[in-house]
């Protein structure tokens, strides 16, 4: 190895969690060793972290899997590679993977894959499951190494016949500095009122509307309680309607897309997200350090974050009633919930440091630069 510094090239097409996964690999990353690129459709969206970016290429190319538009999104990808000859393509999500990896034929740098979820593992049809299934195990054949987030994405690789070589788990993690002097926020109705949030995408995949199903059993019981949903999403226009349908438009809010969740989780007496699916589940590592009490769906690798009732309590995917009396326990047992939080606050600090994800993620590079 002589001086000069290794270069990686990321290619995300997505935002949210992805996005969080890169701002934090960027901020953390030794700059010393390493130098980072991106190929982002929103540049705006990281110019905080401009710092830590030596090129952006805002490319938004569109999730179609077309045969005129696979060529021609891989012929631009590949444009940006004799470009930049990085050492390193470092792939993020489902359709920057195929495209990528395509991109990548021919070009001498080492690939790095990360899926942050299957998409062979969500709420889809069966024949959409094999087609995923069968891209994933084909493009595997064109990637020196595979990052998956939870030992249920990798279990799935493997029965996937994916080479256990390639593979390497790698939890994400998070920035665990708690801000101790959160915004105060003017929230109307909310005051002393028991406040149960969620943080994600209103989306399929974050079961909103089974949140709006719990927010209304909740309210039946306890009408003095506020319930927010901190994010945005395609869903946004139903959910509204399901929670004026059910007369909670006084006792909820939904906050819009925001860039300081963390000041509204601080108001939550309870922490939920009800996913329907989900790789890892950076908003339940966000509330954990925060020290919420919080209920969460059984499901794939969010399920490996939480201990019952230890640090926090699970369900069965859309099982209303066992919400309904986990929440209801939390709420009355305060010694208990204190304690959940208690314990979720030094789990999230010792297995989910950011700093020891990111250097575990560099070692990954280093060992594969290492072998040219």
């Amino acid at each position: 190895m002589n001086n000069k510094k290794i270069s990686i090239l990321h290619f995300s097409q997505v935002n949210g969690g992805v996005e969080r996964y890169l701002k934090l690999l960027l901020k953390f990353s030794d700059s010393l060793i390493f130098e980072n690129s991106i190929i982002s459709p929103n540049k705006n969206n990281y110019e905080p972290y401009s710092g830590y970016i030596k090129n952006f290429y805002e490319v938004n190319i569109g999730q179609s899997f077309s045969i005129y538009k696979l060529l021609k999104n891989v012929f631009l990808i590949r444009k940006i590679l004799k470009k930049e000859k990085p050492d390193i393509l470092f792939l993020h999500s489902t359709f920057a993977g195929v495209i990528g990896r395509l991109a990548s034929i021919g070009y001498k740098c080492k690939v790095i894959y990360n899926p942050h979820g299957w998409s062979f593992k969500m709420r889809i049809t069966f024949s959409k499951k094999i087609i995923y299934a069968f891209i994933e195990f084909f493009l595997s054949f064109l990637t020196d190494k595979l990052i998956v987030i939870s030992k249920s994405e990798y279990s799935a690789a493997r029965k996937l016949g994916i080479s256990p070589s390639k593979l390497e788990v790698v939890y994400n993690g998070i920035d665990t500095v708690v801000k101790t002097t959160p915004m105060k926020l003017d929230i109307p109705n909310i005051n002393d009122k028991y406040v149960i949030g969620m943080v994600g995408r209103i989306s399929e995949q974050k079961n909103p509307l089974f949140f709006v199903d719990f927010a209304n059993a909740v309210y039946k019981k306890y009408p003095n309680t506020f319930f927010i949903i901190v994010g945005s999403g395609e869903l946004e226009r139903i959910v509204k309607e399901k929670i004026h349908e059910y007369g909670l438009d006084e006792n909820f809010l939904i906050t819009g897309w925001v860039s300081n969740p963390e000041d509204y989780i601080s108001l939550f007496d309870q922490a939920v997200l009800f996913s329907k699916w989900e790789g890892f589940g950076f908003a339940v590592a966000e509330y954990m350090l925060y020290k919420k009490p919080i209920i969460i769906n059984d499901i794939d690798g969010m399920s490996e974050i939480i201990t019952e009732n230890i640090d926090g309590m699970k369900i069965r995917l859309n099982d209303l009633n066992s919400a309904f009396k986990k929440s209801n326990v939390i709420r009355n047992n305060k010694e208990f919930s204190k304690e959940l939080g208690e314990n979720a606050f030094n789990n999230v600090n010792s297995r989910f440091s950011i700093y020891d994800k990111i250097r575990k993620i560099e070692s990954i590079f280093l060992d594969l630069v290492g072998k040219e």
